[in-house]
């Protein structure tokens, strides 16, 4: 056996997932069923489908749908990619992650990691044989400490997701120059994972491609199953140089050939001018709203979101006891399963006061949750 699978635990959210399905709870955790997929998505991918979308193409994915792409990022950051040459079609934006970092990683090369962090950044880093460095970020708001950057030692690759799981955090312009002119100072790399950065609420969303000479060291992923509230049909994009991209595209072959097809074309297909993301942004927008107030009732503290769909919370106030005990405290009383906080940090006494909500729900189920919480904790 692999001797670093040895050293990896589990998924914790893929752990709580379970629960929630064995016990019929509530899933607060993530949200498996779709809320918002468009219907002419759905009608596409069965087209696609009953026409025969169904045998393998070559591994960078579909040209329209990486011309579509190519032409997402350039509209939003004045930047352009070759569809041909630096666009690849992934199987989700965790695929595009893990196919980057193999291709860049070896030999226990740093990989600085802001802290929290979205789970699979760390297993994915200690497969890739890099030494995860450990950036935090600040209570309340979770910004950078600015001096922290000159402290870090010698590193390959620094990762930013932003919008960021679990807190919701954008990072603003001064933030995104500093680790813009960190990793040009390193000579790094950065692989920014901008999964969420279509569900915005008010906040600018800042692209380090937009930073002078940093588009040669950037590596871009990200969802359209996010995009598209198709989260299980595993769709995501990976944009960089060509030389970059070459790497990539091993990796990314040799692992999953290609993306699902016909999903490609379904989203190729769908008019990204409608008012498709404003509409959708507006729906999340009062979904967010509705469980802030419902936790800030409860006595919960916690960072408002600017984007994406979780709410990390602090219930310090409201449960004396750690993470893993609301936890089962939820799920045994309340059927409502949450992610202990500490799935987010890697010291094992980090997060113990702080779960994690997905506001990603049906108006029931968020309803039922805010009975729950005004009865109160027990």
């Amino acid at each position: 056996m692999n001797s670093i699978l040895g050293k990896i635990e589990d998924s914790i959210i893929s752990k709580v997932m379970k629960s929630a399905e064995e016990n019929k709870a509530i899933n607060f955790a993530e949200n498996p069923i779709e809320l918002f997929t468009p219907e002419s998505v759905i009608e596409s991918a069965k087209e696609a489908i009953e026409g025969g979308f169904n045998g393998y193409i070559t591994g960078a994915g579909r040209k329209p749908l990486r011309k579509l792409t190519s032409e997402m990022i350039a509209k939003e950051t004045g930047v352009t990619f070759d569809p041909e040459e630096e666009i690849t079609i992934t199987s989700g934006a965790s695929e595009a992650f893990i196919s980057s970092m193999l291709s860049l990683v070896e030999g226990e090369n740093g990989v600085v990691i802001p802290e929290p962090f979205y789970e699979n950044y760390v297993p994915i880093t200690e497969l890739s044989r890099g030494k995860p460095i450990f950036l935090s970020l600040a209570d309340p708001d979770y910004s950078f400490h600015f001096t922290d950057f000159k402290k870090l030692p010698t590193f390959k690759v620094f990762i930013l997701n932003s919008p960021h799981n679990p807190t919701g955090k954008v990072f603003n312009s001064e933030e995104i120059k500093a680790i813009g002119n960190t990793v040009l100072e390193r000579e790094g790399y950065l692989i920014v994972d901008e999964t969420y950065k279509h569900l915005l609420y008010g906040s600018e969303y800042i692209s380090p491609l937009q930073i002078e000479g940093l588009r040669d060291r950037t590596i871009v992923i990200g969802s359209f199953s996010t995009i598209f509230s198709a989260h299980g049909w595993r769709l995501g994009y990976v944009a960089a140089k060509a030389p970059i991209m070459k790497e990539i595209r091993k990796v990314h072959y040799y692992s999953s050939i290609s993306a699902p097809v016909p999903f490609q074309w379904a989203f190729e297909n769908f008019d990204m001018q409608s008012n498709f993301m404003e509409n959708l942004k507006t729906k999340y927008k009062e979904k967010r709203d509705f469980l802030c107030r419902a936790l800030e009732k409860a006595g919960f503290s916690f960072y408002i979101p600017d984007g994406g769909y979780y709410i990390f919370a602090n219930f310090e106030e409201v449960w004396d006891g750690n993470d893993w005990g609301f936890y089962k405290y939820l799920l045994k009383n309340k059927n409502v399963v949450i992610v202990p906080g500490s799935a987010f940090y890697s010291g094992k006494n980090k997060g113990k006061k702080k779960i994690r909500f997905t506001f990603s729900q049906s108006d029931a189920n968020l309803k039922e949750l805010g009975s729950i919480l005004s009865a109160g904790i027990t």
